[in-house]
């Protein structure tokens, strides 16, 4: 069985696109604000052109960097990571008296993994190629993707434009700005299905199915040379209702196609899902639960708690928990951002007991559910901050 923790997986890639999308915002918030105190006047539009290209030029630097920060993990993933995956196999091949093929001998699954790793390479670059940002267009509930140089341009002419009419003051047309941004992060836009997704999540989503459509090659071409069509899938507490089901069982290939779901979106291995599965030989392999084991288990993840008079499941639990991660972020980024555009004291204050009252909830919360806190995952990516 692996021994890979594929919660682990794609963070350093997502944290490199949250340095990007932090690094994108202060950019926009720091020329509203010099336009505010230097340029809100007729000059404006002598500047504007000036001003626009210095951005777009300074985008591509901090694209290049992320993108550099990606190849790292990438580079990681699909070397070490992969060969853990591989010989993490080695005591199956004992169990049955079989050889298993040195990795480095190993030639088609080589071939594999140098093809997915540069498609995963070049799937981020495609994901910093169409940057966005998801805005609710005024007067509706509807909303509608805007490219990145279109979202510079009108956000500070929007600025500029109600600075000089005196029609709003400039605290008011930050935060609008501000709200409009961390509210929606940039974007990877689909113009085609006009589906977008957040840069971080897309680009992690990314390695990871790189990673596991690998990790799926490796486990097959083992049970095809040890002789087996059965597989284990692993179990996690917590897991969404439709996996919980099926989850720490042992099936046939075809059985983790039609019970499982295996090649399906909101399957095994699909978005967001954390299972993996590997061989198993019946009559040789010991499942790692039995059966007594899994229905204890999956008895344990339908109990609730109870929080503010509304009960959780652990699957629930944990969904109210990432809920609270993102809206602690958020306005994370929202009081960084309106720091840097020199808010008013008031307005800082505001913000930062909002963020007070949500960090005081989402510790009683994971405290009641007797979950691990996260801080890491609500914390506002420093957009100085270097990669590791």
């Amino acid at each position: 069985m692996p021994a890979i923790d594929p919660t682990t997986l794609g963070e350093a890639t997502e944290r490199a696109m949250q340095r990007l999308e932090m690094r994108i915002m202060r950019d926009i918030v720091r020329r509203i604000r010099d336009a505010e105190f230097s340029t809100a006047s007729a000059d404006w539009q002598i500047s504007r052109l000036q001003q626009l290209g210095h951005s777009e030029e300074q985008v591509r630097e901090w694209v290049q960097d992320a993108l550099g920060a990606s190849d790292e993990e990438i580079e990681e993933i699909f070397s070490d990571e992969v060969y853990r995956s591989y010989v993490g196999n080695e005591p199956a091949y004992r169990h049955t008296g079989k050889q298993q093929t040195p990795y480095s001998e190993n030639y088609p699954l080589q071939q594999t993994v140098r093809a997915m790793r540069e498609q995963t390479s070049g799937t981020m670059k495609n994901i910093t190629r169409s940057m966005g940002f998801v805005e609710v267009i005024p007067g509706t509930r509807r909303t509608r993707a805007v490219a990145l140089t279109d979202f510079y341009r009108q956000t500070l002419d929007d600025a500029i434009y109600d600075i000089q009419s005196g029609a709003f003051d400039y605290t008011s047309v930050l935060q609008r700005a501000v709200t409009t941004m961390t509210r929606s992060g940039i974007r990877q836009i689909d113009y085609a299905s006009g589906s977008a997704s957040r840069i971080d999540v897309a680009a992690r989503r990314a390695v990871m199915t790189g990673f596991r459509q690998v990790q799926g090659k490796i486990s097959e071409q083992t049970a095809a040379e040890l002789g087996t069509d059965t597989f284990e899938v692993s179990y996690h507490g917590g897991a969404r209702p439709s996996h919980a089901e099926w989850q720490g069982g042992v099936y046939t290939k075809q059985e983790l196609t039609d019970i499982c779901g295996l090649g399906d979106v909101t399957g095994l291995c699909g978005a967001n899902c954390y299972h993996t599965y590997w061989p198993f030989i019946p009559g040789v392999d010991k499942p790692v639960y039995s059966a007594d084991e899994l229905e204890r288990m999956r008895a344990q993840d339908q109990q609730t708690r109870t929080y503010q008079g509304k009960e959780y499941t652990p699957y629930e639990a944990t969904q109210a928990q990432r809920d609270l991660e993102r809206r602690m972020r958020k306005d994370e980024e929202d009081l960084y951002l309106l720091r840097e555009g020199g808010a008013d004291e008031e307005t800082l204050a505001l913000k930062e007991a909002h963020l007070n009252g949500l960090r005081q909830t989402y510790s009683s919360f994971s405290d009641r559910m007797e979950m691990p806190k996260h801080w890491e995952r609500a914390r506002a990516m420093d957009p100085d901050e270097r990669h590791t």
